[in-house]
């Protein structure tokens, strides 16, 4: 009986799959949050690596076309960097609330599985003092039957 079905087990099996679907979304957004991550960083080396360019250059003297191509694509990478920043900003708000979305169904899951888990042990609990009682009353009554046959012989 143990093995049977129980009536939550779909609603188990549902939960199991919505939380799956859960923790496969959570690593995606932790995913994508590390390769924006990483690009925001390389985006922030390279415009160090440009302004030092520029700085050196300036101090030998550049023409004002030089400077102000210069100017412009640095004014360029920082409006690029404050783009990744908002987007990262996003990328964390997403997987927090994909992480809060995987514990909720994680939560349902769980729970799910210690009632049907605490309704097994009921089932064989109950099963197995009933296969007692049905065991004390066989022997009572082979006990009785016994008491009555060698009452009848020694009669």
């Amino acid at each position: 009986m143990a093995n049977s079905s129980h009536p939550l087990q779909t609603a188990a099996q549902v939960a199991q799959s919505h939380e799956d679907a859960a923790v496969k979304a959570l690593a995606e957004s932790q995913k994508r949050l590390a390769e924006q991550q990483s690009r925001f960083q390389q985006m922030q080396q390279f415009r160090g690596e440009y302004a030092a360019q520029f700085q050196t250059e300036g101090l030998n003297g550049i023409s004002a076309r030089r400077f102000q191509d210069y100017a412009v694509f640095l004014n360029n990478l920082d409006h690029g960097i404050t783009q990744l920043q908002r987007q990262l900003d996003r990328l964390r708000q997403d997987l927090c609330q994909h992480q809060r979305a995987w514990g909720q169904m994680h939560a349902k899951t769980k729970a799910l599985e210690e009632v049907i888990k605490r309704d097994r042990k009921e089932q064989v609990r109950k099963e197995d003092y009933r296969e007692q009682q049905d065991s004390d009353e066989r022997n009572l009554r082979s006990t009785a039957s016994q008491k009555n046959w060698v009452d009848g012989e020694g009669a």
